[in-house]
Order: structure tokens, then sequence, then C-alpha cells
């Protein structure tokens, strides 16, 4: 499969991508997370963690509208406020509806709304989008999402302790992924957050250090996978280079780069061009 720069022409009537998966990362990190997908002329939002004003800037600064299209479903992996704070706001934005796994704490939200039950390990379809999550080891219930559309695949894993043999798996299926790379152990240690901080960061529970995505980036050579994207950098505690310089020399033959904390971007999942046809010379 290819990941290529956005393709002009592409496009249904809708202004929506119709050619494999478009991918917006709006914010991946502590300060807000949400992920726009396009495909076949229908949009799905992963995580909620950014306002209505916010998302929408930063996906114009894609060179794509969020509204009045807005999105098909919004769909929350866990409930820390970087990731579902804003779902209700954006639900009355966008006037899509919910889905919740059962260990979303969300009793507010469930009150005031319909909400649309997933599960980890089943198979469920929005529009062209076919889904799956992955339960992640986190100290919220957490998932990672591999999501299906126009025969490539899009995995979106931050927000775990240790990595798991069910989402390598998961990865391995897929053309391209954003994956956490939360924090260098090193400057983690002499960082500022108090001890008890640091252990939380660290823990089974907490999130994946440069070393350890660069672990699971070299279970994933050989794989489908072809692009890793390496995102949630702790502004504190983390460096674009240190995480590359992890995690890249680990998967030759995989392309790797990394999402700055707070700056939007996008990514292109296609498949790959047919092979030439053979010329019968009549």
């Amino acid at each position: 499969m290819a990941h290529r720069a956005p393709a002009r022409g592409a496009h249904s009537r809708f202004g929506l991508y119709v050619h494999g998966v478009r991918v917006f990362v709006l914010g991946s990190g502590s300060s807000g997370n949400v992920t726009v997908l396009e495909s076949g002329g229908a949009r799905i939002m992963v995580d909620a963690g950014l306002n209505p004003t916010a998302a929408a800037t930063r996906m114009r600064a894609l060179g794509a509208e969020l509204m009045p299209r807005a999105v098909d479903a919004i769909l929350i992996t866990h409930h820390h406020g970087d990731h579902i704070g804003q779902a209700d706001s954006l639900v009355r934005a966008t006037k899509a509806p919910l889905y919740l796994h059962d260990g979303v704490m969300a009793v507010r939200l469930r009150a005031k709304m319909p909400v649309n039950r997933y599960d980890a390990g089943a198979l469920f379809r929005i529009g062209p989008f076919a889904i799956t999550a992955c339960a992640l080891p986190h100290d919220a219930p957490q998932v990672a999402l591999r999501i299906e559309a126009n025969g490539v695949a899009f995995v979106i894993a931050t927000d775990l302790g240790h990595v798991t043999a069910p989402l390598v798996e998961m990865l391995r299926t897929a053309d391209a992924a954003l994956v956490e790379a939360n924090h260098c152990l090193d400057l983690l240690a002499v960082g500022p957050y108090p001890l008890h901080l640091k252990r939380r960061v660290a823990g089974a529970l907490g999130h994946l250090s440069n070393e350890q995505t660069g672990d699971l980036a070299a279970a994933l050579r050989g794989s489908r996978l072809r692009a890793l994207y390496l995102g949630h950098l702790s502004e504190k505690n983390n460096t674009p280079d240190r995480a590359h310089a992890a995690v890249a020399p680990r998967c030759p033959g995989i392309s790797v780069s990394v999402v700055l904390h707070g700056e939007p971007r996008v990514i292109d999942v296609v498949g790959a061009p047919p092979p030439p046809q053979l010329s019968l010379g009549f």
C-alpha cells in the first residue's frame, strides 16, 4: 500500500475523500485528541478532546472543512479528559451519534443523549468503515481501533502502558498506524513531574516509552504495515528527534514520522497502483 500526499480531484461532491482513507489528526497529546477519518463520502471522528471551534480551525488548516458536513459518528476510546472532555459540545455541534464501549465512564453523557455501544473484539460498521476494537492496558479502560475502508486499514493505538500480543497482531494487518511514543525514560527521570506521576506514566498501565514503541516497531517488520506515525508525545518528557531515533532504526522498510504535539497532520492511506499491463504488440 502507498501513502501519498493529498491528491487533487480525489473528492466526492461533498468534498470528502473517496479513494482509500484520508486521516486528519487534529490533535494527539495531553492537550486534546481528535482524529477524523474520511472515505467513500463518509466521515467518523475518533475521540473528542478538542472543542468544535478548535477542531474546525485545525481541519481548515489541513485544507478541509469540518462544518457543516461534520461527521457521521463520534467514537471514544476511553474516558480521560483529553479524549472525551469535549464530547458533549462536539455531539451538539455535529449532531453525530456517540459510540462508547462499556468501560467508558460517562454517566452524564449517557444520561443526556442516546449512546451506541461497541465491544472490544467485535467487528461493527459505520457506513463504509469496518471497525474493530482491541483492549489496551491503561489506567482507564482503553481500546485501539482498526478502521478499514476501500481495502486499506488504519490503526489508532495511544495511551497504553505496555504492548500486548493482540495489539501487535492488529497492527500487522494494517497499512498505516498512529501509535504513541509518549516519553523518553531519561527525560522523564529528570523532568518536572512529581514522583507519583512519573511512576504512573512509566508503569504498566501508563504510557509507552520510546524504547517500548521501538520494540513494538521491530515486531512489525515483514508485516503489511508500511507507515508508522508516532503521536501522543509528552511536551515535557520527550522530543520528536528522540522518539524518531528510538523507533525508525528498529523497523527498516516501514516509514516512520512524528505527529507533533498540537499540530494537525493529514495522512492519505491509499491502495497501491495496479501493475502495468504488458503489451502484446498488436
